[in-house]
C-alpha cells in the first residue's frame, strides 16, 4: 500500500481533524484585517471600488465651475451661463440651468435656478454654515456673446450679485438672490444682496468671526487684468460700518496678474496675499501692509493657475502656517484682456514648487520637490491622512480660452491625465509619489473641479475650455468621476460619541476607540478636521487642515483604548481655523474614519468666545490588576507618545504581499498540518 493511498482512504476521518486544526491555529477573522482591530470598531466600503484608481460614476447635468460639499452632504454646482443640456424652469422661465445640486450617494442630480450669470465668481461657507457666492460676469447669450437684454439663457448681471444657500438634505433649498438687471449700464437692483461694486474673478476669504472679505476682480472680464477694468478694493459681507469698499493698492500695483489673488487668513490676523511675483501680509482693519519676498520662478495666480495650499496645521509643527505652490506659468508676455496676443500653448507649464511660513522666523520662500512634469489648473485636495492629491490640469500653456489656439480654443493644451500624492511630512526628495496610481481617462482642464467627500474618496467634474457648451475638441464635461485613496477599501475606524461642536480652548472629550490594545498602533490615532471649502479656478476657499492634540487610554482590563482629545487651540484661537462647518476624522494607522460634519464655533457670526487649552492626561496603560489588588498604570512610552501625531509618512498603498515572515509562517503551518494528516491516517488503517 502506498502512502498516497493511505491518506486517500482516510480522507473521510482525516479532513475533520485538519479543519479543527486549522480553526485552532489560524489568526481570527479580525486579526486577519488587523490584530489590533475589533471587528466592532471598524466598518468597509462596499461599493466595489479600486484604491487608487479612477471610476467613473455619474453626471452634474451641468459643467461644474464651481463646486462645493456641503453639510447635508449634497454638492452643488455651478457653471456659467451657457447652453447646458438641461434646463431648469424658475422666474425668468424655462432656459438652460447653470446651477445644480448633485447626491453623491445616488449620483442624480436636480437643476436649481440661479438668475445671475456666476461666470467665475467666487465663494465661501460663513461661520453660521450659510454658504454665499459673490460677482459674476455681464448677461451672456449663444457663443459667450455679451448681451444687454434676456438674450438666449435669460440670465441677468453676475457682477455686484450676491447669492446664499443653506444646504438642505430634502429638495426643499434654493438659493437666496436679489434680482439684478439684464442691463449692466443700469442700475442693479439686488438690494442688500448686492456688491459696492462688480467682481469678476474676485477672492473670498473667511475671517475669525465668520463673516467674509470679498477681495479685488475686474468689471467685464478678460483674460487678465487692465487698470480700465481694476477693482483694486474689498469689502466685508455683511457689510461692516458704511459699507463702503475699501483701496488696495497692492491690487493695482500686481496688474495684470491680480485676479483671485491668493490670500489666507494667518494666526497673528493679517492675511496673506500673493499675487503677480508680489506678497504681503495686509492689516485688513487698518489698511497698512508689510511686504514679503517676491514669489521666485513663475506667476502663481491666475491665469498662470498654479496648485495652492495650506499645509496640514498639526502638533508636529506647532501649528505653524507654510503654505505651498506648485506649477503655474512664466511666458515671455501676458498680453491683455483680449488675449496673450501669442500662441500661449507652446509655452510649458512650471514644474517647481515653493514653499513659505509668512510669521516663521525665516520668511523667505523655501524650494520645495519639484513636480513629476510641469502642470498649470491643476489641484490640491486634502486627504485625511495628511497627505494632498493633485490632480488635472495641463502641461502647456494657461487657463483660458481664445481663437487660434492649437487645439480647439483651449489656451491650455497636453492634459495630464496622471495625479500624484504630496506628503509634507515626508523627507526632501520624497515628498511626491505616484507608486500604484494610474491614469484618470478623461481630461480636466480649465473650469474643472474635485471636492473631497466624507468617504475620502475625491468626487471630480468639469472641463470646459470654450465660450459655450460644446462638444468638440476639448469638449464641455458635465460627467463625473471618482478617485480612490490607498485605504479606501480598508476596515475603517468608527467615529463615535462625535461631540456636535467644537470650541476655542476648553475642555478636552474622549472618543473611544474599541478593543484596541497594542500601544503601537493606538500611538498612531489622531483626529483631524478639514474645513468646508468652495472649489474654483483650482483654488479652495476657507480651505485648511488641523489636526487636535491628543493622548490617550489603554485599559487592559477591560481590553479597551480611549482617546482623549482637545478642542481646537484657545491660542491664537479662531484666526487659525475659522468657525463654520468642518469635516472631522478618527485616523489610526493612516486609515481615516468616515467623515462627520462638525460645527467650530459658536454656529453664529461675531466674536468667537475663547478659553485656556485644559491640559489633556498623560498617555498610560492601565495594566491588568492582580489577584489581590490594583495595578498602578504604566506610562506610555516617549518614543511612541511622541508618534501620536505623525501623519502617512510615505504609505501610500498597501502592501501588494505579505511579509517574508508571514508567508514562511504560512508555510511551516501548513507543512506541519500535512505530516499530522498522514500520521493520524497512518494510525487509523490496519495493515
Amino acid at each position: 500500500m502506498t502512502w498516497w493511498s493511505l491518506l486517500a482512504i482516510s480522507s473521510t476521518t482525516t479532513l475533520p481533524i485538519v479543519t479543527q486544526l486549522l480553526l485552532l491555529l489560524a489568526p481570527q477573522s479580525s486579526a486577519k484585517v488587523s490584530p489590533t482591530h475589533p471587528r466592532q470598531s471598524l466598518e468597509r466600503s462596499s461599493n466595489g471600488a479600486m484604491a487608487l484608481q479612477f471610476q467613473e460614476v455619474g453626471d452634474t447635468g451641468i459643467s461644474a465651475q464651481m463646486m462645493f460639499l456641503s453639510q447635508s452632504g449634497k454638492v452643488y454646482v455651478l457653471d456659467k451661463a451657457e447652453s447646458n443640456p438641461v434646463n431648469v424652469t424658475g422666474k425668468y422661465g424655462t432656459h438652460p440651468a447653470w446651477g445644480a445640486e448633485y447626491d453623491p450617494n445616488t449620483n442624480t442630480y436636480r437643476t436649481m435656478d440661479v438668475y445671475s450669470n456666476t461666470f467665475c465668481a467666487g465663494g465661501a461657507v460663513m461661520g453660521n454654515g450659510t454658504w454665499v457666492v459673490f460677482g459674476g460676469n455681464q448677461p451672456y447669450t449663444t457663443n459667450g456673446v455679451a448681451t444687454s437684454s434676456a438674450g438666449a439663457y435669460d440670465d441677468t448681471d453676475g457682477g455686484t450679485a450676491i447669492r446664499m444657500l443653506d444646504p438642505c438634505s430634502d429638495q426643499s433649498c434654493n438659493w437666496l438672490q436679489g434680482e439684478t438687471s439684464f442691463n449692466t449700464s443700469a442700475p442693479d437692483t439686488g438690494g442688500w444682496l448686492q456688491m459696492t461694486g462688480r467682481r469678476f474673478y474676485p477672492m473670498v476669504e473667511v475671517l475669525e468671526d465668520g463673516t467674509l472679505i470679498v477681495i479685488g476682480g475686474d468689471t467685464l472680464g478678460g483674460y487678465v487684468n487692465t487698470a480700465a477694468q481694476d477693482n483694486p478694493t474689498y469689502e466685508f459681507f455683511p457689510p461692516r460700518g458704511a459699507g463702503t469698499a475699501v483701496p488696495l493698492q497692492f491690487l493695482s500695483d500686481t496688474l495684470p496678474l491680480n485676479l483671485y489673488a491668493l490670500t489666507w487668513l494667518m494666526p497673528s490676523g493679517l492675511l496673506f496675499m500673493q499675487a503677480n511675483l508680489s506678497t504681503i501680509l495686509l492689516n485688513y482693519t487698518s489698511q497698512a501692509t508689510f511686504k514679503l519676498p517676491d514669489m521666485p520662478y513663475a506667476p502663481r495666480v491666475y491665469p498662470a493657475s498654479a496648485a495652492s495650499a495650506m499645509l496640514p496645521l498639526t502638533p508636529d509643527n506647532n501649528y505653524e502656517v507654510t503654505l505651498l505652490f506648485c506649477g503655474g506659468s512664466n511666458p515671455p508676455q501676458w498680453g491683455n484682456d483680449q488675449g496673450p496676443g501669442f500662441n500661449i500653448t507652446t509655452v510649458a507649464a512650471d514644474k517647481t514648487c515653493v514653499r513659505i511660513s509668512p510669521e516663521s522666523n525665516n520668511t523667505q520662500y523655501q524650494d520645495d520637490d519639484f513636480m513629476f512634469e510641469g502642470r498649470s489648473m491643476s489641484q490640491f485636495v486634502y486627504l485625511p491622512d495628511g497627505t494632498l492629491w493633485l490632480g488635472g490640469g495641463v502641461g502647456m500653456g494657461t487657463a483660458g480660452y481664445g481663437a487660434g489656439m492649437s487645439i480647439g480654443q483651449s489656451y491650455g493644451q497636453n492634459p495630464v491625465y496622471m495625479p500624484a500624492i504630496y506628503n509634507h511630512s515626508a523627507s526632501p526628495g520624497s515628498r511626491w509619489n505616484r507608486t500604484g496610481l494610474t491614469a484618470s481617462n478623461n481630461e480636466r482642464m480649465y473650469h474643472s473641479t474635485s471636492v473631497l467627500l466624507p468617504d475620502s474618496s475625491i468626487l471630480i467634474s468639469g472641463s470646459n475650455p470654450n465660450p459655450d457648451f460644446t462638444t468638440a475638441q476639448w469638449r464641455t464635461r458635465t460627467d463625473t468621476e471618482r478617485w480612490y485613496p490607498w485605504f479606501y477599501n480598508n476596515p475603517r475606524p468608527i467615529l463615535s460619541n462625535c461631540p456636535s461642536s467644537l470650541s476655542y480652548g476648553g475642555a478636552s472629550f474622549d472618543l473611544p476607540l474599541g478593543s484596541l490594545t497594542d500601544e503601537a498602533t493606538v500611538a498612531t490615532a489622531k483626529v483631524v478636521l478639514i474645513r468646508g471649502s468652495f472649489h474654483t479656478h483650482v483654488v479652495g476657499f476657507g480651505y485648511r487642515f488641523l489636526q487636535l492634540r491628543s493622548t490617550y487610554t489603554i485599559d487592559m482590563n477591560s481590553g479597551n483604548a480611549t482617546l482623549h482629545v482637545s478642542q481646537l487651540p484657545g491660542n491664537p484661537g479662531p484666526t487659525l481655523f475659522q468657525p463654520g462647518p468642518a469635516l472631522i476624522f478618527l485616523v489610526v494607522d493612516n486609515v481615516p474614519s468616515i467623515g462627520q460634519w462638525i460645527m467650530v464655533g459658536t454656529g453664529q457670526l461675531g466674536p468667537q468666545p475663547i478659553q485656556p487649552d485644559a491640559p489633556l492626561p498623560a498617555s498610560q496603560i492601565q495594566a491588568v490588576q492582580n489577584v489581590g489588588g490594583k495595578s498602578a498604570p504604566t506610562a506610555a512610552a516617549p518614543s511612541i507618545a511622541a508618534s501620536t501625531s505623525k501623519s502617512a509618512a510615505g504609505r501610500l498603498a498597501p502592501p501588494l504581499f505579505p511579509p517574508s515572515t508571514t508567508a514562511f509562517t504560512l508555510v511551516t503551518l501548513l507543512v506541519g498540518l500535512f505530516c499530522c494528516a498522514v500520521v493520524i491516517a497512518w494510525s487509523s488503517v490496519s495493515i
